[in-house]
């Protein structure tokens, strides 16, 4: 006969046990890598409060993504370790991406602090 401690002890244990296994269900192993592809490090995500899961933890790693300017209108490259970096240092909101070039983003940072020459 088990005391309500025990019992509570057990109920826990195996609540804990099914957790784990769902955390390993939903995410689903990582894909053979393209050339120049860095690999996702899911624990280091921000937390973002959704349903699903973004396409590059999914595929289990970042790629290259090609995107348009929308100041300048030039075509750039987001590339693989700029993702990363975002993402998993920066903790960056993850269904965000790039949409300026680095000379847009730099002047837009001036004009907002006020110190934009005109």
């Amino acid at each position: 006969m088990q005391s309500g401690k025990q019992k509570r002890a057990a109920i826990m244990a195996q609540r804990k046990l099914k957790r784990d296994q769902a955390a390993a269900a939903r995410i689903p192993p990582p894909q053979p890598r393209p050339k120049g592809a860095v690999t996702v490090d899911a624990t280091q995500l921000a937390p973002y409060n959704s349903y699903g899961w973004p396409d590059f933890v999914i595929r289990g790693y970042y790629v290259d993504l090609a995107f348009t300017c929308r100041d300048c209108g030039a075509h750039q490259v987001w590339t693989a370790e700029q993702q990363q970096w975002w993402y998993e240092t920066a903790k960056g909101y993850v269904y965000s991406s790039a949409v300026r070039c680095l000379g847009c983003r730099q002047q837009r940072r001036r004009a907002l602090a006020g110190l934009a020459r005109q």
